[in-house]
């Protein structure tokens, strides 16, 4: 697919998506490209708003997690290891808060971003789509569409006749008005479109995607270690159930997307669906016997259930190289699943179906 514009706009649903992490190797390269003029950024002064408000809700949010595990883990706040003890430092909130807001001001920043206002907006014109049920006006129960018709109407009025902007989005209301206005090109997420541009604009694309149709298996093979080596946990209403053990029995195909490239390595990320099998034993409620005075039910046997299923795992790709003779060398490959060290959670119930044994 040719790169129809460089003019780019990024909804909130994708920041939101990357965690607002600003440093993320996706969200640095598109910076750069915005940096080095390559590419142009263009918003609205509602998504800056909305992604302010996501990183000011995450924060708390964080904090709040903080002073929870402090209530529940007293018996070390008088311990002497330093690295403990800091886990007990006052939070200044609006401290944190604010660096979090700067590094988002630093991102609009360092990637140039033209910000768009609403003094162009016709508020007519909003409640015409409005009546009419004109995207993004497609679901009644969404509570932001009027925000979201806002900051569209105010980028469609920085984008001079002729010409084009990509906007990323995975919201169906933003790709239901991308496909009836002809200025708006709908990408659903930022790798994909660093994808994209990486395939226009450089000739090394090619060449590393053939490498990586030749090393498919060996990717799959290692995101299947990479799993299978996770902790896991039931998380589940079924009480003191343990996963007893799991495999990844496919990881299927993927779609490579090149978000990073230079002279000497490349990232490389995509989503891939994969099929499992989890056993896990927890107490026979099923069977156990329930105590009116103490009001617990009392169980006298383990039961065992095993269950199959398929979820999705974010994995990054970095690929380091040398360049010669139309080909790679010294090629050197790390492959990384993401969020794992939490562990995996599955959800397997006592009583979902009859496989007891």
């Amino acid at each position: 697919m040719p790169l129809y514009t460089r003019n780019v706009f990024i909804d909130t649903e994708p920041f939101v998506k990357a965690g607002l992490d600003f440093s993320s190797k996706t969200i640095e390269s598109f910076k750069g490209l915005c940096g080095d003029g390559e590419l142009k950024h263009i918003t609205s002064t509602i998504v800056v708003k909305e992604v302010q408000r996501k990183i000011s809700e995450q924060i708390r949010e964080a904090v709040s997690g903080v002073a929870d595990f402090r209530r529940k883990a007293k018996t070390l706040k008088n311990s002497n290891n330093q690295v403990v003890k800091n886990l007990f430092e006052e939070l200044d909130q609006k401290l944190i808060e604010d660096e979090a807001l700067h590094v988002f001001g630093d991102f609009l920043s360092a990637s140039r971003t033209k910000i768009v206002d609403l003094k162009k907006v016709d508020a007519n014109e909003v409640m015409d789509m409005y009546f009419e049920r004109k995207p993004p006006f497609i679901n009644e129960k969404k509570k932001n569409e009027f925000r979201d018709a806002f900051s569209l109407l105010a980028i469609n009025s920085a984008i001079p006749d002729g010409d084009k902007i990509y906007v990323i989005s995975a919201d169906a209301d933003h790709i239901a008005y991308c496909e009836e206005n002809p200025k708006f090109i709908s990408v659903d997420s930022l790798s994909k479109f660093l994808d994209l541009y990486n395939a226009h604009a450089d000739n090394r694309t090619q060449f590393i995607k053939e490498f990586l149709d030749e090393q498919v298996d060996e990717i799959k093979q290692e995101i299947k270690s990479q799993i299978e080596a996770a902790e896991a946990y039931n998380d589940s209403a079924w009480e003191h159930s343990e996963v007893d053990s799991f495999s990844i029995e496919d990881v299927e195909d993927f779609e490579p997307e090149i978000v990073f490239i230079d002279d000497e390595e490349c990232q490389i990320v995509f989503d891939v669906n994969v099929n499992y099998v989890v056993s896990v034993t927890g107490p026979d409620y099923a069977n156990g016997t329930y105590d009116k005075e103490d009001g617990v039910t009392y169980t006298f046997d383990d039961a065992t259930r095993v269950e199959n299923g398929d979820r999705e795992f974010s994995v990054e790709v970095y690929l380091s190289y040398e360049a010669g003779g139309g080909c790679f060398v010294n090629k050197d490959m790390q492959i990384i699943v993401k969020d794992l060290s939490g562990g995996i959670d599955f959800c397997v119930e006592e009583n979902s179906s009859d496989y007891y044994y």
